[in-house]
């Protein structure tokens, strides 16, 4: 029966709410463009305001021009090179801390889209640095850590996330997931009983709980959890894994009736 796995990390919306914080941020004055209109442009034709960002940078755009090139390549998912663009550029922006660090955090993505985990844990490094109270930069890279194998350094930066946002459903369940990969059933239990309490319909949650009941042996209890998912996420990826679930389980005591 399959474990939960790491919940996927949309990384368009996560450029689309980057590019509003950018677009309230003031942008170095230019004469015939600014970054706010390059950014808008980039959302809905990236090809076109990449080119024009270009020619933009030629007349004296600057960092903004730069700024505007790397995330019309992201939104392109030009992953690799948007990251690129945006390692380099970055160092040399002064804008505000929290603007920055959503900048670094769409670097880590990025990478993480081109499948370069290192540069990506370098990125989350330092958009971490700049906002060590941000409970989702941490999530975010619990669960890179954890696509690595890294569960022990997943589990660290989920108890900060837990202490920084307690009533984030979702840390629990990333943080049982891990806790299970480590062999800690009890404390990974504990995870989703809390996450349970704060969000009953929690379909990843009910999912793993019925999971490990499943491995603990309580068939009844791993069906009902089972069951519920299916109600509630019907043919979601959730509900698919639900219904595989019983019918391995209807498999297995159907083998065991039959010795």
């Amino acid at each position: 029966m399959g474990t939960l796995g790491a919940m996927p990390i949309p990384l368009n919306a996560g450029a689309v709410a980057l590019a509003a914080i950018l677009l309230a941020t003031p942008a170095m004055a230019q004469p015939a463009r600014s970054l706010s209109q390059c950014l808008n442009k980039a959302q809905e034709l990236p090809d076109f305001a990449f080119e024009e960002a270009r020619l933009w940078e030629k007349e004296g755009g600057g960092g903004d021009a730069r700024l505007c090139q790397a995330m019309a390549l992201l939104f392109r998912a030009d992953y690799a090179a948007a990251a690129e663009r945006l390692e380099a550029l970055l160092p040399t922006l002064t804008l505000p801390k929290a603007t920055m660090a959503g900048l670094w955090a769409r670097a880590a993505l990025a990478n993480v889209q081109a499948k370069r985990p290192e540069r990506a844990e370098a990125a989350y490094a330092q958009a971490i640095l700049l906002t060590p109270s941000d409970p989702d930069l941490l999530i975010d890279r619990a669960i890179l850590r954890a696509g690595q194998q890294r569960f022990w350094e997943a589990v660290a930066d989920l108890d900060r996330a837990v202490a920084l946002a307690p009533r984030r459903a979702e840390a629990y369940v990333l943080r049982a997931a891990a806790r299970r990969q480590l062999a800690q059933d009890g404390t990974a239990a504990d995870d989703l009983a809390r996450a349970l309490e704060i969000d009953p319909g929690n379909v990843d949650a009910l999912l793993a709980r019925g999971n490990l009941r499943a491995a603990r042996g309580d068939h009844g209890g791993a069906r009902e959890d089972w069951l519920k998912v299916r109600q509630l996420a019907g043919d979601a990826a959730q509900g698919r894994d639900a219904a595989a679930n019983m019918a391995a389980l209807d498999a297995l005591e159907k083998d065991a009736r039959g010795r």
